[in-house]
């Protein structure tokens, strides 16, 4: 599931991905960022991870994958929040071909991943 946090604003998403993520969820998460980009041209990221299991078929997957390679070019910061070791390795394995700054925060930073990422 992703949920978009309430306390983003234009220049600033927060997302919460937990359980197993479908394609119309992931779909929704796109159009937003899609949305804030055409407004601003440049958006930073707090992503927070609990529970989150991952992709609920390949098609989701998939647009992760175009997600990474497209839009998230114009990511400015982003906080990937949560104690899965997967987040530090991923962060530091795709650093080198993305444009974001990337930053984990343990789960329980929450308020210092979207100082950072959006203060």
């Amino acid at each position: 599931m992703i949920n978009i946090l309430p306390q983003s604003n234009a220049g600033c998403l927060e997302i919460h991905f937990s359980g197993k993520v479908t394609a119309p969820e992931y779909q929704q998460f796109l159009n937003t960022v899609r949305e804030r980009l055409m407004a601003n041209n440049q958006l930073n990221l707090v992503v927070e991870f609990a529970g989150f299991e991952f992709y609920g078929d390949f098609e989701t997957a998939k647009q992760d994958l175009k997600f990474g390679f497209g839009e998230y070019k114009s990511i400015h910061r982003a906080a990937f929040v949560g104690d899965q070791k997967w987040i530090g390795w991923f962060t530091r394995f795709v650093g080198p071909f993305t444009r974001a700054e990337e930053m984990q925060f343990p789960a329980d930073q929450l308020d210092d991943a979207v100082k950072w990422a959006c203060g």
